[in-house]
Protein backbone atom coordinates (compact mmCIF):
# COMPACT_ATOMS: atom_id res chain seq x y z
CA UNK A 1 0.00 0.00 0.00
CA UNK A 2 1.47 2.96 -0.78
CA UNK A 3 2.18 6.04 1.48
CA UNK A 4 2.32 9.63 1.15
CA UNK A 5 4.82 11.15 3.78
CA UNK A 6 4.03 14.64 5.31
CA UNK A 7 7.02 16.92 5.57
CA UNK A 8 7.01 16.39 9.22
CA UNK A 9 7.33 12.61 8.88
CA UNK A 10 10.10 13.08 6.26
CA UNK A 11 12.06 14.87 8.94
CA UNK A 12 11.67 12.73 11.73
CA UNK A 13 12.78 9.73 9.43
CA UNK A 14 15.72 11.75 8.78
CA UNK A 15 16.80 12.52 12.42
CA UNK A 16 15.97 8.40 13.22
CA UNK A 17 18.14 7.59 10.29
CA UNK A 18 21.01 9.51 11.60
CA UNK A 19 20.52 9.06 15.34
CA UNK A 20 19.59 12.25 16.17
CA UNK A 21 17.12 11.38 18.32
CA UNK A 22 19.00 9.01 20.41
CA UNK A 23 22.83 7.62 21.70
CA UNK A 24 24.58 5.68 18.78
CA UNK A 25 25.94 6.24 15.32
CA UNK A 26 24.37 6.25 11.77
CA UNK A 27 23.81 2.97 10.32
CA UNK A 28 26.10 3.73 7.47
CA UNK A 29 27.70 0.87 5.51
CA UNK A 30 31.21 1.61 4.67
CA UNK A 31 32.93 0.84 1.66
CA UNK A 32 36.35 -0.28 2.65
CA UNK A 33 37.96 2.15 0.98
CA UNK A 34 39.50 4.90 3.62
CA UNK A 35 39.39 8.48 2.01
CA UNK A 36 35.81 7.82 1.26
CA UNK A 37 34.30 6.65 4.16
CA UNK A 38 36.22 9.08 6.18
CA UNK A 39 34.79 11.92 4.21
CA UNK A 40 30.98 10.16 3.96
CA UNK A 41 30.87 7.63 6.53
CA UNK A 42 29.56 5.13 3.69
CA UNK A 43 26.54 4.50 2.23
CA UNK A 44 23.34 4.21 3.92
CA UNK A 45 21.13 0.68 3.24
CA UNK A 46 19.68 0.69 0.30
CA UNK A 47 21.69 3.13 -1.60
CA UNK A 48 23.16 2.16 -4.76
CA UNK A 49 26.27 3.43 -6.22
CA UNK A 50 28.97 3.07 -8.87
CA UNK A 51 32.83 2.32 -9.61
CA UNK A 52 33.75 3.42 -13.08
CA UNK A 53 37.00 3.00 -14.96
CA UNK A 54 38.74 1.40 -18.60
CA UNK A 55 39.03 -2.09 -19.25
CA UNK A 56 42.34 -3.26 -17.11
CA UNK A 57 42.58 -0.63 -15.21
CA UNK A 58 41.29 -2.51 -11.88
CA UNK A 59 38.32 -2.25 -10.94
CA UNK A 60 38.01 -5.89 -9.58
CA UNK A 61 41.14 -5.14 -7.80
CA UNK A 62 39.78 -2.09 -6.07
CA UNK A 63 36.52 -4.14 -4.98
CA UNK A 64 39.01 -6.82 -3.59
CA UNK A 65 40.70 -4.82 -1.76
CA UNK A 66 37.82 -2.58 -0.44
CA UNK A 67 36.12 -6.25 1.06
CA UNK A 68 39.36 -7.33 2.25
CA UNK A 69 39.83 -4.36 4.20
CA UNK A 70 35.84 -3.87 5.36
CA UNK A 71 34.57 -3.60 8.88
CA UNK A 72 31.39 -5.37 7.88
CA UNK A 73 30.13 -8.49 5.91
CA UNK A 74 30.37 -8.05 2.40
CA UNK A 75 29.43 -9.42 -0.89
CA UNK A 76 30.62 -9.64 -4.58
CA UNK A 77 28.70 -11.24 -7.04
CA UNK A 78 31.29 -12.18 -9.90
CA UNK A 79 29.89 -12.22 -13.41
CA UNK A 80 33.30 -12.32 -15.30
CA UNK A 81 35.81 -13.81 -13.18
CA UNK A 82 35.67 -17.18 -11.52
CA UNK A 83 36.75 -18.74 -8.17
CA UNK A 84 40.60 -19.62 -9.41
CA UNK A 85 41.08 -16.03 -10.58
CA UNK A 86 39.91 -13.92 -7.36
CA UNK A 87 40.53 -16.55 -4.95
CA UNK A 88 44.26 -16.38 -6.29
CA UNK A 89 44.43 -12.69 -6.28
CA UNK A 90 43.23 -13.13 -2.61
CA UNK A 91 45.89 -15.08 -1.98
CA UNK A 92 48.29 -13.28 -3.21
CA UNK A 93 47.32 -10.33 -1.52
CA UNK A 94 47.30 -11.88 2.14
CA UNK A 95 50.36 -13.96 1.28
CA UNK A 96 52.44 -11.55 -0.79
CA UNK A 97 53.38 -13.85 -3.43
CA UNK A 98 52.70 -13.25 -7.18
CA UNK A 99 49.22 -14.70 -8.65
CA UNK A 100 51.03 -15.97 -11.48
CA UNK A 101 53.45 -17.91 -9.25
CA UNK A 102 50.10 -19.27 -7.84
CA UNK A 103 48.85 -20.19 -10.89
CA UNK A 104 51.76 -22.19 -11.70
CA UNK A 105 52.83 -23.61 -8.31
CA UNK A 106 56.37 -21.97 -8.43
CA UNK A 107 56.43 -21.89 -4.79
CA UNK A 108 58.93 -23.11 -1.57
CA UNK A 109 57.73 -25.32 1.20
CA UNK A 110 57.55 -22.59 2.86
CA UNK A 111 55.06 -20.84 0.68
CA UNK A 112 52.97 -23.64 0.47
CA UNK A 113 51.90 -23.67 3.75
CA UNK A 114 51.89 -19.91 3.78
CA UNK A 115 49.18 -20.32 1.45
CA UNK A 116 47.72 -23.48 3.58
CA UNK A 117 47.47 -20.76 6.89
CA UNK A 118 45.84 -18.06 4.80
CA UNK A 119 43.24 -20.63 3.75
CA UNK A 120 41.98 -21.69 6.74
CA UNK A 121 42.11 -17.88 8.33
CA UNK A 122 39.13 -16.90 9.85
CA UNK A 123 39.65 -13.27 9.12
CA UNK A 124 38.32 -13.58 5.97
CA UNK A 125 34.66 -14.48 7.33
CA UNK A 126 33.22 -11.47 6.44
CA UNK A 127 33.34 -12.01 3.12
CA UNK A 128 31.13 -13.79 0.68
CA UNK A 129 31.03 -14.86 -3.70
CA UNK A 130 29.15 -16.23 -6.17
CA UNK A 131 29.89 -16.73 -9.41
CA UNK A 132 27.16 -16.66 -12.38
CA UNK A 133 29.51 -16.77 -15.16
CA UNK A 134 28.16 -14.52 -17.79
CA UNK A 135 24.96 -15.03 -15.58
CA UNK A 136 21.11 -13.54 -16.02
CA UNK A 137 19.81 -10.73 -13.86
CA UNK A 138 17.79 -13.32 -12.43
CA UNK A 139 20.36 -15.80 -10.83
CA UNK A 140 22.33 -12.68 -9.71
CA UNK A 141 19.65 -11.32 -8.04
CA UNK A 142 19.10 -14.48 -6.25
CA UNK A 143 22.83 -14.91 -5.16
CA UNK A 144 22.44 -10.78 -3.55
CA UNK A 145 19.43 -12.11 -1.60
CA UNK A 146 20.97 -15.02 -0.14
CA UNK A 147 24.09 -12.52 0.33
CA UNK A 148 21.76 -10.77 2.47
CA UNK A 149 20.61 -13.81 4.34
CA UNK A 150 24.11 -14.28 5.26
CA UNK A 151 24.35 -10.57 6.67
CA UNK A 152 26.04 -8.77 4.18
CA UNK A 153 25.41 -4.75 4.07
CA UNK A 154 27.16 -4.29 0.85
CA UNK A 155 27.36 -6.46 -2.20
CA UNK A 156 29.29 -5.58 -5.08
CA UNK A 157 28.38 -6.41 -8.68
CA UNK A 158 31.35 -7.37 -10.92
CA UNK A 159 30.61 -5.71 -13.40
CA UNK A 160 27.39 -4.33 -14.60
CA UNK A 161 27.14 -4.68 -18.43
CA UNK A 162 28.30 -8.53 -18.13
CA UNK A 163 24.89 -9.31 -16.85
CA UNK A 164 22.24 -10.50 -18.90
CA UNK A 165 19.21 -8.71 -18.79
CA UNK A 166 15.23 -9.55 -20.62
CA UNK A 167 15.63 -6.03 -22.67
CA UNK A 168 16.21 -6.60 -26.54
CA UNK A 169 17.71 -2.98 -26.31
CA UNK A 170 21.18 -2.72 -24.61
CA UNK A 171 20.51 0.65 -22.77
CA UNK A 172 17.29 -0.61 -21.58
CA UNK A 173 18.74 -3.64 -20.67
CA UNK A 174 21.72 -1.96 -18.33
CA UNK A 175 19.01 -0.05 -16.77
CA UNK A 176 16.42 -3.19 -15.67
CA UNK A 177 19.96 -4.84 -14.77
CA UNK A 178 20.88 -2.25 -12.29
CA UNK A 179 17.20 -1.26 -11.12
CA UNK A 180 16.59 -5.42 -10.58
CA UNK A 181 20.28 -5.74 -8.73
CA UNK A 182 19.32 -2.15 -6.54
CA UNK A 183 16.47 -3.55 -5.46
CA UNK A 184 17.29 -6.96 -4.74
CA UNK A 185 19.96 -5.43 -2.50
CA UNK A 186 17.79 -3.24 -0.90
CA UNK A 187 14.87 -5.36 -0.04
CA UNK A 188 17.80 -7.23 2.23
CA UNK A 189 18.87 -3.95 4.19
CA UNK A 190 21.94 -3.91 1.93
CA UNK A 191 23.86 -1.06 0.17
CA UNK A 192 24.92 -2.37 -3.53
CA UNK A 193 28.23 -0.94 -5.45
CA UNK A 194 28.26 -1.45 -9.13
CA UNK A 195 31.33 -1.48 -11.13
CA UNK A 196 30.81 -0.51 -14.44
CA UNK A 197 32.98 0.17 -17.95
CA UNK A 198 33.19 3.09 -20.11
CA UNK A 199 32.83 3.55 -23.47
CA UNK A 200 35.76 3.00 -25.75
CA UNK A 201 38.46 5.80 -24.60
CA UNK A 202 41.66 6.19 -26.31
CA UNK A 203 43.87 6.30 -23.20
CA UNK A 204 43.40 4.56 -20.38
CA UNK A 205 45.49 7.40 -18.30
CA UNK A 206 43.03 9.92 -19.75
CA UNK A 207 40.69 11.93 -16.91
CA UNK A 208 37.27 9.96 -17.28
CA UNK A 209 33.84 12.18 -17.18
CA UNK A 210 30.47 10.52 -15.99
CA UNK A 211 29.57 11.36 -19.43
CA UNK A 212 32.06 8.19 -20.75
CA UNK A 213 30.39 5.81 -19.13
CA UNK A 214 28.18 3.45 -20.86
CA UNK A 215 24.24 4.15 -20.71
CA UNK A 216 25.66 7.26 -18.82
CA UNK A 217 22.58 8.84 -18.60
CA UNK A 218 20.79 5.72 -16.81
CA UNK A 219 23.02 4.87 -14.62
CA UNK A 220 24.09 8.53 -13.53
CA UNK A 221 20.00 8.73 -12.19
CA UNK A 222 20.01 6.02 -10.55
CA UNK A 223 23.20 6.27 -8.42
CA UNK A 224 24.04 7.84 -5.15
CA UNK A 225 27.51 8.03 -6.03
CA UNK A 226 29.77 7.64 -8.62
CA UNK A 227 33.38 6.81 -8.21
CA UNK A 228 35.94 6.92 -11.97
CA UNK A 229 39.22 5.80 -11.93
CA UNK A 230 41.95 5.83 -14.42
CA UNK A 231 46.07 5.51 -14.66
CA UNK A 232 48.64 7.98 -13.36
CA UNK A 233 52.24 8.52 -14.07
CA UNK A 234 54.00 7.49 -10.93
CA UNK A 235 57.22 9.08 -9.85
CA UNK A 236 58.29 5.64 -8.24
CA UNK A 237 57.34 3.96 -11.70
CA UNK A 238 54.62 1.70 -9.97
CA UNK A 239 50.92 0.96 -11.71
CA UNK A 240 48.92 3.90 -9.86
CA UNK A 241 45.75 4.26 -10.20
CA UNK A 242 43.48 7.47 -9.13
CA UNK A 243 39.67 8.01 -7.72
CA UNK A 244 37.35 10.64 -7.55
CA UNK A 245 34.48 10.95 -6.41
CA UNK A 246 32.78 12.97 -9.48
CA UNK A 247 29.41 12.33 -7.93
CA UNK A 248 28.01 12.24 -4.85
CA UNK A 249 24.11 12.67 -3.28
CA UNK A 250 25.90 13.63 0.06
CA UNK A 251 28.42 16.18 -1.09
CA UNK A 252 32.47 15.45 -0.57
CA UNK A 253 33.13 15.41 -4.48
CA UNK A 254 36.33 16.95 -4.22
CA UNK A 255 37.76 13.66 -2.53
CA UNK A 256 40.26 12.16 -4.87
CA UNK A 257 42.70 9.25 -3.66
CA UNK A 258 45.43 7.08 -5.40
CA UNK A 259 46.32 3.31 -5.13
CA UNK A 260 49.19 1.81 -6.44
CA UNK A 261 49.61 -2.33 -6.92
CA UNK A 262 52.05 -3.49 -4.53
CA UNK A 263 54.52 -6.60 -5.44
CA UNK A 264 51.22 -8.76 -5.15
CA UNK A 265 49.71 -7.48 -7.77
CA UNK A 266 47.40 -6.15 -5.28
CA UNK A 267 46.15 -2.52 -4.62
CA UNK A 268 47.47 -0.76 -1.96
CA UNK A 269 46.58 2.78 -0.32
CA UNK A 270 49.13 5.64 -1.03
CA UNK A 271 50.08 8.88 -0.28
CA UNK A 272 48.07 11.62 -2.78
CA UNK A 273 50.86 13.67 -4.49
CA UNK A 274 50.58 17.02 -4.66
CA UNK A 275 52.49 17.66 -7.56
CA UNK A 276 49.61 15.76 -9.81
CA UNK A 277 47.01 17.67 -8.32
CA UNK A 278 46.57 19.62 -12.07
CA UNK A 279 45.47 16.26 -13.01
CA UNK A 280 41.88 17.41 -11.73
Amino acid sequence: MSHVFSVQETLAETVHTFCLDRDGFPELVPLGLPALDSELGGLGPGACGILAAATGVGKSSTMLAAMLNSPVKVGAVSVEDGADLVGARILSGLTGIDSLRIRRKALSDAELADIAKTVRTTKLDHMYFSYPIAGHISRVCEDITEMCKQGCKLIWLDYLQEVQGDKTERRHEVKEVMSKAHEAAAAGGAALMCLSQFRRLGDVEKRPEIYHLKESGDLENKARIIILAHRVQDPEKKARIRFRLAKSAYGGEHVVWDMVRGKSGMLEDTPYYDDMAGDF
